[in-house]
């Protein structure tokens, strides 16, 4: 067998190197693409969550008929510290309590004999929103399932799949700088930094690690009509590459515009997709230390649960 020269060794290592770096990229390989004014401002330091009710209105179910089907989403936003070692809320002894945002979307619905409970949550760094940890849960009459992603500090990323009836996974990752989970897209969209461009790109980061790149663009501003009157908003246009997993709509469109308020909040107001197929429109808000009081009695355009 002939040996290797120095100089095809010397090669062989430039190769390698080459795929390692773009294998795994460095957390500084991207530039920033969020409003840190926004994210760390004093509008999230009033020791209460933002709770937002949301109609989604949707042309096919969940197996892809032609099925229309409403439902009302509860979301929640609040701010506290969470601990990376641990990957939960932080305690007074967290090693590496991180400020982080802890964002949730929240629903059910009825199908035939079915029904059918989802709940999404993440938790992502207050200053960016690098992801933390982001969960899925879900309840049918055939089965529980669970669904977990663990962004660790040295860029791993642990994916965990629990279910009765649709298999067990676990397994590691690499992760990709400005990647996000669906999770925590509708809480991008709000904190995307348009002041200086009108164009962001970004990944979604799938529950078997598959990255599908994104491109937001800002259309300019409209006003959208709600069901508690007319309010100024930014249109934001997410187009991707590939179809993934979307919170309302089981898969996304090529395309969904997002319209994103023009006041301090930025608060989301409506989703939808680029066919009309799936919709999601704001009904009513609020801020409240829900942890603390029974917030229901207090709102007016929503009269039960999601």
């Amino acid at each position: 067998m002939k040996r290797l020269t120095s100089a095809t060794l010397a090669l062989f290592a430039l190769l390698l190197a080459g795929y390692a770096a773009r294998t795994a990229p460095s957390y500084d390989a991207a530039e920033p693409i969020t409003d840190t004014a926004f994210l760390t401002g004093d509008l999230w330091n009033d020791g209460q969550a933002e709770v937002a009710f949301y109609q989604v209105e949707r042309t096919r179910n969940q197996y892809g008929q032609d099925v229309a089907q409403n439902f009302l989403v509860g979301t929640y936003l609040v701010k506290h510290d969470f601990d990376r070692a641990a990957m939960s809320k932080a305690t007074s002894e967290a090693s590496q309590a991180v400020s982080s945002f802890k964002y949730a979307l929240f629903y059910e619905f009825e199908s035939g004999s079915y029904q059918y409970k989802r709940n999404y949550v993440v938790n992502a760094a207050q200053a960016d929103l690098t992801p933390l940890k982001a969960s899925y849960t879900s309840f049918d009459w055939c089965s529980n399932t669970y669904r977990e992603l663990a962004f660790h500090e040295d860029g791993v990323v642990a994916m965990l799949m629990r279910s009765d009836d649709y298999g067990n996974r676990a397994g590691t990752f690499t992760y990709q700088p400005n990647a996000y989970p669906v999770h925590v897209l509708p809480l991008l969209i709000r904190g995307l930094d348009f002041s200086e461009t009108t164009e962001h790109t970004f990944f979604i980061v799938q529950p078997d690690g598959v990255y599908v790149r994104a491109h937001a663009r800002l259309d300019g501003t409209e006003p959208v009509e709600l069901p508690t009157g007319v309010v100024e908003a930014e249109r934001i246009v997410v187009r991707y590459e590939a179809s993934v997993r979307s919170l309302i709509g089981e898969k996304t469109d090529a395309a969904e515009t997002y319209w994103r308020g023009t006041d301090p909040a930025r608060l989301l107001l409506k989703i939808e997709s680029e066919t009309g197929r799936y919709r999601m429109t704001l009904v009513e808000h609020l801020r409240s230390p829900y942890w603390r009081e029974n917030l229901w009695p207090r709102l007016r355009q929503v009269t039960q649960r999601p």
